[in-house]
């Protein structure tokens, strides 16, 4: 047997997000969970819908409705999770700013410019004002919002204004080539398309 590289501290069970949940399990169900390895196998065999309805619940979901069943069915392809929920991911990553609003949420850093950072509340206000220019650019429910843009601040906060209004987010980094950004962006008809005038790499401006 190969040398055993890591093993979980002792007091995994009562000291980490995993053993949380594991006793958030127990406590839902009739059932005893003495390591990970058995919460594994509950959760991919007999316990597979209890499962997915804990972690539902541990993370607390808030849909704006809820769920009329977990899965339909156990079969690939076709199987229908939480049937009946509908939910907003922006509303869930942002939630955190209800309590915690002055702590730093992002931190951009760039070649090109100052070390910047967004707490909570300046990110919601932030995608607040985004989501307000997407829907005068008409931006709806179902419709696509393609980005031509880089991994900074900005890009997080225009996405979260998309998903906010239920649209579908596609993106390209700046030095993607002309035709693949064609590829990616003309199949999907994007109803707007967020873009720099260019990038920098190294000391180069492109």
């Amino acid at each position: 047997m190969p040398p055993v590289l890591w093993r979980p501290a002792e007091d995994a069970p009562t000291a980490t997000r995993v053993g949380e949940f594991m006793r958030f399990c127990e406590a839902s169900t009739v059932l005893t969970f003495d390591d990970y390895d058995a919460l594994w196998r509950w959760s991919t065999g007999a316990g597979l819908e209890q499962f997915w309805s804990a972690v539902w619940d541990f993370f607390d979901v808030r849909p704006g409705e809820p769920y009329t069943r977990v899965l339909d069915g156990r079969v690939m392809p076709g199987a229908r999770w939480f049937d009946g929920a509908r939910l907003n991911y922006a509303q869930h990553a942002l939630r955190a700013a209800s309590e915690r609003g002055d702590d730093v949420a992002i931190v951009g850093v760039s070649q090109t410019r100052d070390r910047s950072e967004l707490t909570w509340a300046q990110l919601v206000e932030q995608v607040g004002r985004a989501r307000v220019g997407l829907r005068r650019l008409g931006v709806q429910q179902g419709d696509r919002v393609a980005a031509y843009l880089p991994n900074i601040p900005e890009t997080i906060v225009a996405f979260l204004a998309a998903a906010s209004l239920g649209a579908t987010w596609t993106s390209c980094a700046p030095e993607f080539g002309v035709q693949a950004v064609l590829d990616r962006f003309t199949q999907v008809e994007p109803t707007v398309l967020l873009a720099v005038e260019g990038y920098r790499y190294g000391r180069h401006t492109v």
